[in-house]
């Protein structure tokens, strides 16, 4: 988990590196610098600004995702069983494993109740092996941070919820952007660079805040059950 911090950490420089040369180019303005300033037309400098809502979905999207199947890959690796989990986790490996005793349509009276007795007392024994199921493209959001953490157990309290809107306008103008519905040139225009460090600041403080606390989970085992 460290790993994947120190990418997201590599990541967030990398993005500040961008808006710093956003920060350099100027469209023709009467105040501007000639040694420190790229001169660019209007609406290429929209353009370099509405691509930072890109560079950051990627980096908050791929961050959360390895994320999280770092924790199935920990789990997996120990080879631990059903009784040595957490409720939570518990349910997400039912949820996949065994969906439906019913499945078995063609089982009846008391043979069908003899397969589901037989298959809650291996259900126990069994050692779980937790596949990540990626339901995240192009659709994080702080809710769907929180669902998805709860979801794997996690008990994350003063989640700093003021930063939040800078996801969800990240979230929006990067499937605005993507699906075709705003141009790049629009949306740069919405935004002065002074908002855009606002919103890269928030969102990165957010996501770092999140991944903290899983390399917590993680490290502290915390998937697994206190009561052996």
């Amino acid at each position: 988990m460290q790993s994947i911090i120190l990418e997201f950490e590599e990541k967030v420089e990398e993005i500040n590196e961008y808006f710093d040369f956003v920060q350099t180019t100027t469209h023709l303005t009467r105040d501007f610098d000639p040694t420190k300033t790229v001169i660019i037309s209007e609406s290429v400098h929209y353009i370099l600004k509405s691509n930072l809502f890109l560079l950051l979905y990627n980096l908050i999207e791929s961050s959360f995702r390895n994320s999280l199947e770092k924790i199935c890959i920990e789990i997996t690796s120990e080879e631990l069983s059903y009784q040595n989990l957490i409720p939570q986790i518990k349910q997400m490996w039912i949820n996949k494993e065994y969906k439906n005793f019913g499945d078995n349509y063609h089982i009846r009276g008391t043979q069908k109740s003899e397969f589901v007795m037989n298959k809650i007392d291996t259900i126990a024994q069994e050692i779980v092996r937790i596949n990540f199921d990626d339901k995240l493209s192009g659709n994080v959001t702080p809710k769907i941070i929180k669902e998805s953490i709860i979801e794997y157990g996690l008990a994350i309290h003063q989640i700093p919820a003021e930063n939040e809107p800078s996801l969800f306008t990240i979230k929006n103008k990067r499937n605005n952007l993507a699906h075709g519905n705003e141009s790049f040139s629009e949306c740069g225009r919405g935004y002065t660079l002074s908002e855009l460090d606002e919103i890269k600041n928030k969102s990165t403080e957010y996501m770092k805040f999140i991944l903290t606390h899983i390399k917590t989970f993680i490290d502290n085992k915390q998937y697994k059950n206190a009561i052996q």
